[in-house]
């Protein structure tokens, strides 16, 4: 049969675009580019850190929705995190941390997606009990 084509092209500019989706990925989770798990509030403070940055030239990054973040979930590819345990995720994706904040939130709870096991778990917002990351997402308007 050949090589299987990846639905994700890897680009220069620290993007991932999803040809699946349609949505690009920043390449770096927050875990990587910060060295640290992070809150909720943290997360947001990191969002608005990127879209100042204009990473790969944009400025409309978000903390991705709970469908978003399943999206990439694979349960046929394996990868690592950044403490050497499995998760599910394209290896076109950096190991890092093993879950991503959403933007689905209730209250002081905001929805997290495990890409451990594909699974989307509500937690506090100022949890730290686990490690907490986010993925940033964006669509092309």
């Amino acid at each position: 049969m050949g090589d299987e084509k990846s639905r994700f092209l890897k680009r220069d500019d620290g993007t991932i675009y999803d040809s699946l989706t349609s949505v690009t990925w920043m390449v770096n989770d927050s875990r990587l580019d910060i060295g640290k798990d992070v809150s909720y509030a943290e997360a947001e403070e990191y969002l608005k850190k990127m879209n100042e940055k204009k990473v790969g030239g944009y400025d409309d990054w978000h903390i991705p929705t709970v469908h978003e973040a399943a999206s990439i979930f694979d349960k046929e590819k394996l990868n690592k995190d950044a403490n050497g345990g499995d998760i599910h995720l394209d290896p076109v994706f950096p190991p890092a941390a093993n879950c991503t904040w959403t933007s689905s939130i209730r209250g002081e709870e905001a929805q997290i997606l495990f890409y451990v096991n594909g699974c989307a778990y509500w937690y506090g917002k100022n949890d730290q009990t686990i490690s907490h990351a986010v993925r940033l997402a964006r669509r092309d308007n």
